[in-house]
């Protein structure tokens, strides 16, 4: 394994930012001195590589790095009094809280159409389930035998 000298890193995160910032694979190699488009996607291949994330990360870690050049040059503007600005820095977090899932609900609790707890019993559930299976009336504690090829099954 080849180890990474601190230019070639330097130069590869560079050229991370600029495809954050949307700029081609061509114009990253004329920028930065790259032979061609390949050698660009490379370093940029690279740098998401050090970052030790899986793909669906990758896309959200440079949607996320867009989002912050987008508040730095927003949040000056609102620091010095520009209230018009307010609704873009809340946008803006607004779209990073979606792209990590700040705001998803922590669980989720199933109620019945009266709002309250849902009570079931499972077992009796699978009882009238399998007993329409089978084409049998369910009487309230009748077991139900289900036959399977092997054997009987009995809930």
């Amino acid at each position: 394994m080849r180890r990474l000298d601190v230019e070639t890193a330097q130069k590869q995160q560079r050229a991370l930012e600029l495809r954050n910032l949307g700029l081609s694979y061509d114009r990253i190699a004329d920028q930065l001195g790259y032979a061609g488009r390949s050698g660009a996607w490379n370093a940029v291949r690279a740098a998401l590589d050090r970052a030790l994330v899986e793909p669906a990360r990758e896309q959200r870690i440079i949607a996320d790095q867009r989002l912050d050049l987008l508040l730095q040059r927003v949040l000056p503007a609102v620091l010095q009094g520009d209230l018009d600005q307010v609704r873009n820095v809340l946008a803006i977090e607004k779209r990073r809280a979606d792209l990590w899932g700040l705001d998803a609900p922590k669980g989720v609790e199933v109620t019945g159409a009266d709002g309250g707890p849902i009570e079931t019993d499972v077992g009796q559930l699978l009882r009238q389930r399998l007993a329409e299976i089978a084409g049998v009336p369910l009487t309230e504690q009748q077991p139900v035998a289900l036959d399977v090829g092997d054997g009987d099954v009995g809930i």
